[in-house]
């Protein structure tokens, strides 16, 4: 049995250095952790989160202008029937025989008005603009499923994210105590450089990994902030506050409740439908006479002549009666008759094409649950397979049947397994909320009613 190495003081002063630098390591590593944790700000709960999205929500603002601006639109055009009253003056000077001013007799103070009174092509747009203006509130409403799609999915991403730094940064401080160990045995020459060399690219790994997790926590509380209107620094999510997730059937077809209900399909419906009205008001306009109601009244001055070329004089004189049209041949609205009926199956193709890629997509999530439950539960049962790993390894080394290097490994693989399990665990979360959006079930979950 060959002698033990005996070491002199500055190798036990080096040691000891190493041992000192990896407790220091290892507080800086816990203490960035607990750091996400900001223990001075309230945990935002869940519910709370998402009232404030949707109502700082910047998409939904807009579609709630658009949805304003469609009604104003619809008003433009039905207010053709209510008569247009002006008021106004063409005074000006006549010399000799008092011409007209802009297709106007001179006068003092003139008051007209006109309005439609008979014309079956405006009655189409006015409908037209009516199905335009209530197609709207499901652009609303597909905005709103998206704001809570959205601050679900993230909200969810940062709790598993907290949790998955929690577990690399135990990997990494295990992967960090594997490799003090596998100096020291090759300081001891019991081990070798590709050890060490092994034990530092894992630590490299790990350390990646923590980095790349840390960053994405970060721009998603930036975003989160963004969603809910408050300073990113100021937020934490309160772990076990989002509603559990419904169980979503993997028999049944889903892909006609979802176009059912789907507000993207009934945009696209609505559409194509205001686009066929407006086509046949363009039509009525080629073939349908149109009658508008109008009135004027002008007070006429001697100065501009009248009294000189006209026998019968009156300052005061009105006019009111029907205007009436009948289109004989118009070659310019024929064409835009014909327009619309391309716009109006180009609307209806594309109401087609939305309702299929809805019925595509629902029937794509439903049929990728099966392999991301089955991800899941082999993460799942691979974390439970380290932790046992961990625990038999333990046990030995109770009984020196093990040395600490392989206790560490097995702790760094049992962390870096429950990392995985979080990944599959939130991957099959993303798709499950992805189909209830679809669905119509997402906010029946996110808001559940009392």
């Amino acid at each position: 049995m060959p002698p033990r190495p005996r070491y002199s003081k500055i190798h036990r002063v080096g040691y000891w250095a190493k041992v000192t630098a990896l407790a220091c390591t290892l507080v800086f590593i816990h203490a960035g952790c607990q750091a996400d944790d900001t223990p001075n700000v309230d945990p935002l709960p869940f519910s709370q989160a998402l009232d404030l999205a949707l109502q700082h929500s910047g998409i939904m603002g807009i579609a709630t202008i658009n949805q304003w601006r469609a009604q104003k639109a619809y008003q433009e055009v039905r207010n053709n029937y209510i008569p247009q009253l002006t008021i106004g003056s063409g005074l000006g000077y006549s010399y000799g025989f008092p011409l007209t001013l802009e297709g106007s007799a001179p006068s003092v103070v003139n008051f007209t008005s006109s309005g439609a009174f008979f014309n079956p092509a405006l009655k189409q747009f006015i409908r037209a603009a009516k199905i335009d203006w209530k197609a709207t509130s499901q652009d609303v409403q597909d905005k709103r499923n998206a704001v809570i799609l959205d601050t679900a999915l993230t909200y969810a991403q940062l709790e598993q994210l907290s949790g998955k730094i929690q577990a690399l940064t135990e990997a990494q401080a295990a992967a960090e105590k594997a490799q003090f160990i596998s100096e020291q045995r090759l300081q001891q020459g019991v081990g070798s450089k590709l050890e060490v060399t092994k034990s530092q690219l894992v630590e490299a790994r790990i350390r990646l990994r923590v980095a790349e997790a840390q960053g994405q926590m970060d721009v998603l509380r930036e975003h989160l902030s963004k969603l809910v209107g408050l300073p990113a620094e100021s937020i934490a999510v309160a772990p076990g506050t989002m509603p559990p997730l419904p169980a979503i059937s993997q028999v049944e077809d889903l892909s006609a409740q979802a176009i059912e209900y789907s507000p993207a399909v009934k945009l696209a419906d609505q559409k194509a439908e205001a686009a066929e009205t407006r086509a046949k008001g363009e039509h009525k306009a080629l073939r349908w006479p149109t009658v508008d109601g109008a009135t004027q009244y002008a007070y006429l001055a001697k100065f501009n002549n009248y009294d000189q070329y006209y026998k019968n004089y009156l300052a005061n004189n009105f006019t009111g009666g029907l205007n009436v049209r009948f289109p004989i041949f118009n070659a310019v609205q024929k064409a835009k008759a014909q327009e619309a009926d391309a716009d109006a199956m180009i609307a209806r193709k594309q109401a087609d094409l939305a309702r299929n890629q809805v019925g595509e997509d629902t029937l794509k999530l439903q049929r990728s649950l099966r392999q991301l439950l089955a991800a899941r539960d082999v993460a799942k049962l691979e974390w439970v397979v380290g932790q046992g790993e961990l625990e038999a390894v333990t046990a030995r080394a109770e009984t020196r049947g093990a040395n600490p290097r392989d206790q560490e490994n097995a702790r760094l693989n049992a962390d870096d397994k429950h990392a995985a399990y979080l990944d599959a665990e939130f991957e099959l979360s993303r798709a499950e909320l992805q189909l209830l959006k679809l669905t119509g079930e997402l906010e029946n979950w996110a808001i559940p009613p009392h």
